[in-house]
């Protein structure tokens, strides 16, 4: 026979696991969203990379592309030189050298 108090704790433990499901759905959510900044912010982000570097247009490429806890952040090539570009609240971008701190 189980006792109630195993009883109690599966229970309990069921409907935690219950209960992350839908926080997984929640995370996915926001996820699908900065998808969508990362395109609206890549050519403002490129064309103040070349205007930063000096660098023709041709010469600046996105080499990656994170999730930080400051929003979306752009990593950058500029004739090989790395960059960093991220969104500002004011939906504006800025391009810093990626050893800024």
């Amino acid at each position: 026979m189980i006792s109630p108090i195993r009883l109690i704790a599966a229970a309990g433990a069921l409907a935690a696991l219950t209960g992350c499901g839908s926080d997984m759905e929640d995370a996915v959510t926001p996820a699908v969203a900065s998808d969508e900044r990362f395109e609206t912010m890549t050519d403002p982000c490129l064309e103040q990379a070349a205007r930063f570097s000096g660098q023709p247009l041709n010469n600046i490429t996105v080499t990656g592309q994170s999730m930080t806890g400051g929003g979306p952040l752009l990593t950058l090539s500029a004739g090989g030189t790395p960059l960093s570009c991220r969104l500002d609240n004011d939906g504006s971008v800025t391009v810093f050298s990626e050893y800024a701190n």
